[in-house]
């Protein structure tokens, strides 16, 4: 693989990242963690090594209002907890 391709590789996938993150309503609560830089990193390795690529591009284009990252998404796991934590902080206290 070329240089340039690898770069090429690398900004699609920042791209596909930057777009899931605000779609699912996660960027501004990742901000708001305590490592919300090492939280990021991990979050962007493995958004690097995915190969859904075609099926993320597809999904962010025909998705509106998700609840939820797609299946096939390497960070799903990550971005269910921190909706579910938004969603756990948005509740008033009893």
């Amino acid at each position: 693989m070329s240089v340039l391709a690898i770069f090429s590789r690398l900004t699609k996938q920042a791209e596909l990242m930057d777009a899931m993150m605000p779609k699912l309503g996660v960027e501004d609560e990742i901000w708001k963690l305590p490592d919300h830089a090492g939280v990021l990193r991990r979050a962007a390795n493995r958004c690097l090594t995915c190969d859904s690529t075609d099926a993320c591009q597809h999904w962010l284009s025909h998705e509106a209002e998700p609840d939820e990252a797609p299946s096939f998404c390497r960070n799903h796991d990550l971005f269910a907890r921190v909706i579910r934590n938004a969603d756990v902080d948005a509740q008033p206290a009893a």
